[in-house]
Formats: structure tokens, C-alpha cells, sequence
């Protein structure tokens, strides 16, 4: 505020030394104008726009500073008998309105399993008492927005560690997951490091088209919290899923596609097998999709850490086995179908896979994959053993998609 009101202070000036001059030179050219019709130059009517527009400003400037009747205003001198009406914000203010931003993110947070989680209630309980005597404490600065502004809280090491979880090192993470348990137990760090810690977001549902059996389920659309709106991601709760559904075009859709109006689903045929895929991605769990299902995100940083593949119904004399290279560990050996490959909770990301046909039907058919690879975006298709995926980049698969074909 003290900034606010020396800068129109200043620009108040300016008006005053600029309107004598300007008021003399349209005062003889408003005489030339009447006794000869002489128009006035270009000149001074840009001057005179530019002074009109600066004294809207400064009116605009007053009244979001809680002076309504500068609207009113007609001169400089009644703008600047305004000015003393101004005062200046404590200097708490700043620190009391990170403070309460940082507990609406506390407050935000939710387990993604388990809706009353005790030791999240804890932290939320103890949010909730900090926002409440914040915004109460208006004469001066609240020790508890003290420490949350200069991160000084175990809140804010909980909001940090969720957010930042991807790019924290071992001794980061390690130095927060500490101070978390030493305010609300070790149970809560456990279940950040898991993934089942996240942020909510608004939720709108939009109804979905119901095909023959199996129903899918309704689709919820996440929209980003903060900021800039990112991408949408659409999550649609696991099923098992016996015949193909049909599949939408679109961006970013997660965990599988909905049917489009007025098209028709298509008949498991032996040109078209289908999968059981279950997939452990980062912050969401195990979730489970169908052949040509896209399973994962795009643009939202998370890492697919395990998978798992079943054809489903079994088909007699076919089946499959993969591989993948997990981060810190390398190479998995050739799985059997139906048996995890990667890990739960271990934070490693899968960076490339591989899946082959096996069985004396396994020359009839081709397995299809591809993946969206961090940086890299959707990947060409792959086939019958062929690695997808990047080694000693560092780079993590987001989604993956997978069908087999007849040939």
C-alpha cells in the first residue's frame, strides 16, 4: 500500500505539471477554432487522449484501493485530496496471506483410499485451528504464519513433500518424511511414499453412453487446482472387461476410453483378443484396462512402476510373456503371463518393456504396443519382442497401450 500510494503520489504530480501548458494551448486553439475555424492539430489531441487516459487510471488505481469516489472525480485536486484517505497495510498482511495459502493446500489433500485417514485428519484438524486464528489476528503477525511462510512448520514440509516428491533426493525426502513423523506419525510419510497422498481437484460429471454388457462406468474429469488449467485427465474406475469397447479420439484420456453415440461395439473375434492389463501407476495404484485402452497420463509427470497381463478369455495354444527395464535395477528376465513385473511402493520407474506371443497358435497372431515416454511423447508401435522404451536416460514410461491381432 505505502508503494501504491507514493507511485500516484508521483503520477498525480506529473498530471499537474502537464495540464497548465495543455490547458493554455487548447485555450488559443479553441479562440482560432471560433473566430477562423482553424482545427486543431494532431498533436494536441494525442496529448489531450494521453491526459485523459492517465487520469482514468489513477482514478481506477484509487477506487481498487478502496476509494469509490474517485469515480466521481473531476479534476487533479479532487484525486489528489484523496490520497491521505489511503493508509498503509500492516506488515503482517504479506505473511498471514502466504500462511493461509499454504494451509488451503494442507486442507486440499486427501487420501485416495481411505476417506477419513487418521493422521491426514490430524494435519488438517491442525490447519483448520491455524487458518481460523490467522484470519482472526488482524492487529499483528501470528507466530504459527510466521513459521508456515518461511517453511518453518511441519505443514508445509507435508505440502512439499506430495508436491515436490518427484524431484526431491534421498536426503529431501528423507529430512521431510522426518519431520512429518515426528508431528503426525510415521503412518502418514508411509502412505506419501506409496502414492495415496495426493491433491483433490473439482470434479464435474459428465454422463457417459451406456453400451451392452459390460456398463461403463461414469467418467469423472479432473481439472488441475492451481494456476494455468492443465491438461484434463479423465479416470474411469476399474472393471473387468469382456468385450472390446469402441475407442474415442482425444488427448490425455486415462484409464480407458468411452463408447462414441450411435457406434457400434465390436464382437471378440479371433482377429480381436482380449486383455486384462493391470498397471501400478504412480499416486493412483493398481488399476486394470483392456486391450487398446490407454493406460497411464500424458502430461502429468506420473510413472508406471508395474504391470500385468492376462489374455482374457484364455485363448488354447496362445499365450504371452514381457520383459521391462526398471530404473536402478535394469532388466527384468522374460515374465509369464498373469505375474507382475516392476514394483509396488519402491518409487522406481519403468523406463521400456517388451512383449512377445508364445504357444504353437503364437505364429498366427501379433502383439501391438506403444508407450508415452517422459519428454519423448507417444512412441512409434512396437511388436512381437521388440523393445519400447529408453535405458540410461532417466526418462520414465507415463502409459502404454497394448492389443493383439490376428494376422
Amino acid at each position: 500500500m505505502e508503494q501504491t500510494h507514493e507511485t500516484l503520489k508521483q503520477q498525480l504530480s506529473a498530471l499537474s505539471q502537464r495540464y497548465p501548458d495543455l490547458g493554455n494551448r487548447l485555450a488559443e486553439t479553441a479562440q482560432k477554432l471560433k473566430t477562423a475555424g482553424t482545427p486543431a492539430a494532431k498533436t494536441l489531441v494525442d496529448e489531450l487522449i494521453a491526459y485523459s487516459q492517465d487520469f482514468s487510471k489513477i482514478q481506477q488505481t484509487l477506487i481498487s484501493q478502496g476509494q469509490p469516489t474517485a469515480s466521481q472525480a473531476t479534476s487533479v485536486q479532487q484525486l489528489e485530496n484523496l490520497l491521505p484517505n489511503l493508509k498503509p497495510a500492516p506488515t503482517h498482511q504479506k505473511t498471514h496471506q502466504q500462511a493461509l495459502q499454504i494451509l488451503e493446500r494442507v486442507l486440499s489433500l486427501t487420501h485416495n483410499e481411505q476417506k477419513d485417514f487418521p493422521p491426514l485428519q490430524t494435519a488438517q484438524n491442525q490447519a483448520r485451528e491455524l487458518q481460523t486464528a490467522i484470519s482472526q489476528q488482524t492487529n499483528q503477525l501470528h507466530s504459527g504464519a510466521e513459521a508456515l511462510a518461511t517453511g518453518n512448520h511441519p505443514l508445509v514440509a507435508l505440502v512439499n513433500l506430495v508436491e515436490k516428491q518427484d524431484s526431491l533426493d534421498d536426503n529431501q525426502w528423507g529430512i521431510l518424511e522426518e519431520q512429518i513423523t515426528g508431528a503426525f506419525g510415521k503412518s502418514l510419510g508411509v502412505a506419501i511414499s506409496r502414492g495415496k497422498i495426493n491433491f483433490t481437484v473439482k470434479t464435474t460429471v459428465v454422463s457417459a453412453v451406456t453400451a451392452p454388457k459390460p456398463a461403463i462406468p461414469d467418467i469423472v474429469i479432473l481439472d488441475e487446482p492451481q494456476g494455468s488449467r492443465g491438461p484434463e485427465l479423465i479416470i474411469v474406475p476399474s472393471i473387468d472387461v469382456t468385450k472390446l469397447p469402441p475407442t474415442i479420439d482425444g488427448k490425455n484420456i486415462f484409464f480407458g476410453n468411452a463408447p462414441l453415440v450411435g457406434k457400434t461395439q465390436e464382437k471378440a473375434t479371433l482377429s480381436n483378443i482380449n486383455l486384462k492389463i493391470l498397471v501400478h501407476l504412480q499416486g493412483f495404484g493398481d488399476r486394470t484396462f483392456a486391450a487398446r485402452e490407454y493406460a497411464g497420463t500424458r502430461g502429468q509427470g506420473r510413472r508406471l512402476e508395474a504391470f500385468q497381463i492376462n489374455i482374457d478369455p484364455a485363448i488354447a495354444g496362445l499365450s504371452l510373456r514381457y520383459m521391462a527395464h526398471i530404473a536402478a535395477i535394469g532388466d527384468t528376465p522374460l515374465t509369464p503371463e498373469g505375474e507382475l513385473v516392476g514394483e509396488r511402493g519402491k518409487n522406481r520407474q519403468i523406463e521400456g518393456l517388451a512383449i512377445e506371443l508364445i504357444g504353437p497358435q503364437a505364429p498366427n497372431y501379433t502383439v501391438f504396443y506403444t508407450a508415452h515416454i517422459q519428454n519423448k511423447g507417444d512412441v512409434p508401435v512396437c511388436t512381437n519382442g521388440e523393445y519400447c522404451g529408453t535405458k540410461g536416460q532417466g526418462l520414465r514410461i507415463e502409459g502404454m497401450k497394448i492389443w493383439i491381432e490376428a494376422k
